[in-house]
């Protein structure tokens, strides 16, 4: 007797997508040391988490985890399992792979589940790199398409309530919640867009998957110090200058992206220009959408740019705007379809292509010898890093992609580290009682990393072995520190 096994059918746009996703990883894997700001302190992070009592690296001694200090934590428990099978330098090259990659399928899924062109999602794989990606904010980022996709399956359970299409939003639902808390928000805001006010039978079995988001909600403003700092200071503070670009495609110092997305612009106009006329085929559910990106266009003018501590507030929300209008814009049908289609597909690919060149450029001209100075230092030791030459010329001067470049060492080697998020309320590793490291403890001088020239001697020296520096601007007294090795812009200043 022969086993039948169920026959897996496969569309074949699906795996067209699935090779567009692939495309989209690329700047992920395609350089060692990314130019994404923060990217350096999230390796770090994944290291102190999965390796926190390994004595290899002598993290227990000074650290302790907290994760559910943070309102983001499914980025590092994710990375923490992913980094029992490929170690955790790739395993944080797969999360980001994960973001980029799942941007197009997540929006598609949306787009299905509204009954809008699923071709619409192409749009979104110029825009995944943007000010925000290369600020680094990647548990903020990587929320996104598990945002999409628990939307995605809102609208299938309002549509048709069952049993298993409520698991499923349910435990996307608290997906959401731990990928970050502003993704989680845009989610409740579509929620209630998208939600079947007009049949009052139905307010029940669509309502209860969301349940359990509400009731980490509550826990999260009244059973942690970040929430509730949220909570009370959920306008925001200090003003900036609202320029949408500069907050949203503006990542490198040349226009190269600023004229990828107006052919981006140029494509999405045309597929509305020659969608005049077509059948629109949406669904009705859809209507309230629009909502959405108003919402966000009205945080990013109202907000201010902090949340307590937590810079880049009001800024976020450009891009949310930005990415919830996509599903606004419209495909035409037949052979003007398939023009516009090879337009986006075209745009996807060159935008694509002009990111990892300039990130090879980054690589190979700026970064320089950097591994030589991390292989200079002794393991598990203590490193401050003084970065004096922190600008690029390869990326916009929004960023200062080498400020954190000294977590590296602690990614690779342990030890501790400044300048580092630990202790701050918002991150999930927290210092020991009686370790915490001078300066830090009761708290870190405000800028501290960005004003190197201001750092004493007194929380250098003794506490540190090691002083990590790129450009000149560390002249120690005599009988402090010396230079163990010097490079082209690095230099490794070791203890007396």
């Amino acid at each position: 007797m022969r086993l039948a096994l169920p026959r897996l059918q496969v569309r074949p746009a699906t795996v067209l997508y699935v090779l567009l996703a692939i495309l989209a990883t690329a700047p992920a894997w395609i350089v060692e040391h990314p130019p994404l700001q923060d990217y350096p302190f999230h390796v770090a992070t994944l290291r102190l988490i999965h390796s926190i009592h390994d004595p290899a690296y002598g993290f227990s001694d000074v650290y302790k985890l907290e994760l559910f200090q943070t309102e983001y934590l499914l980025y590092y428990v994710l990375g923490d399992l992913l980094a029992y099978v490929i170690g955790v330098k790739f395993a944080s090259v797969a999360m980001i792979c994960a973001y980029l990659g799942g941007m197009p399928l997540a929006m598609r899924a949306f787009l299905q589940a509204l009954g809008r062109d699923e071709r619409l999602c192409l749009f979104v794989v110029p825009l995944s790199v943007n000010v925000m990606f290369c600020f680094g904010l990647l548990p903020f980022v990587f929320g996104f398409p598990v945002m999409l996709f628990a939307l995605a399956a809102a609208v299938r359970h309002f549509e048709r309530p069952s049993r298993n299409r409520g698991i499923v939003l349910a435990l996307l639902t608290v997906a959401t919640f731990f990928a970050h808390v502003l993704p989680f928000a845009i989610f409740g805001i579509g929620c209630i867009a998208l939600f079947p006010w007009t049949r009052p039978r139905r307010w029940i079995p669509c309502g209860a998957p969301l349940a359990l988001g509400l009731a980490l909600v509550a826990w999260w403003v009244l059973g942690s110090k970040a929430g509730g700092n949220a909570l009370a200071n959920i306008q925001g503070s200090g003003t900036f200058v609202h320029d949408f670009l500069h907050w949203t495609v503006d990542v490198f110092r040349d226009d190269s992206d600023e004229r990828w997305t107006e052919v981006l612009g140029v494509v999405a106009l045309a597929g509305l220009g020659l969608s005049v006329g077509d059948r629109d085929r949406g669904k009705t559910i859809a209507r309230g959408w629009f909502l959405v990106p108003l919402v966000c266009a009205l945080g990013y003018v109202t907000f201010g740019d902090k949340l307590g501590v937590v810079w880049l507030y009001g800024q976020r929300f450009a891009f949310l705007a930005m990415l919830t209008a996509l599903p606004l814009l419209r495909m035409p049908t037949g052979g003007r379809g398939l023009v516009v289609t090879a337009a986006a597909v075209g745009v996807c690919f060159g935008s694509t292509v002009n990111v990892c060149k300039h990130f090879i450029a980054f690589e190979r001209e700026e970064v320089g010898d950097f591994d030589d100075a991390i292989a200079a230092m002794k393991p598990r030791a203590h490193v401050a890093g003084l970065i004096y030459d922190r600008g690029s010329q390869t990326m916009s001067d929004l960023y200062v992609p080498f400020i954190h470049f000294v977590s590296y060492y602690q990614a690779e080697e342990g030890g501790v580290v400044q300048f580092a998020y630990t202790g701050f309320p918002h991150w999930p590793v927290q210092y020991q009682d009686g370790h915490y490291p001078p300066a830090t403890y009761p708290k870190l001088r405000l800028r501290w990393e960005w004003t190197p020239e201001q750092v004493p001697i007194s929380e250098l020296y003794p506490y540190y072995d090691y002083v990590l520096t790129r450009g000149s601007g560390f002249n120690p007294p005599p009988g402090t520190f010396h230079v163990a090795w010097r490079g082209r812009r690095w230099a490794v200043y070791a203890r007396d």
